[in-house]
């Protein structure tokens, strides 16, 4: 969607709809610089709006370091990565989708 604080119109944010919804999130993360910051702060938004978070997703280049540190800070479950695809078509689709069976 662009992120929890993209704005749907001139008075509502996506993290608005969510809530009026009564979803429960993913939260996808990706390493970059200030990715930390960005997340942890994603991660606050959702838990001060009392929205329930599935767990949290990496997306490409792997991080260790970063992505334990996160985990740890926000409690979240570990859902599996999604790496950086060349081809995001059907089959590659599918191929994540039964990685994630059980997992949500």
């Amino acid at each position: 969607a662009g992120g929890l604080m993209v704005p749907l119109n001139k008075r509502y944010l996506v993290i608005d709809l969510v809530q009026q919804l009564g979803l429960e999130v993913v939260l996808v993360s990706r390493n970059y610089l200030g990715s930390i910051n960005h997340t942890l702060l994603t991660a606050e938004v959702l838990r001060y709006r009392k929205i329930p978070v599935a767990g949290i997703i990496f997306n490409g280049e792997e991080n260790a370091s970063s992505e334990d540190f996160i985990v740890k800070y926000t409690g979240l479950r570990r859902l599996p990565s999604i790496r950086q695809e060349a081809d995001f078509c059907k089959d590659t689709v599918a191929a994540y989708a039964e990685q994630f069976k059980g997992h949500l």
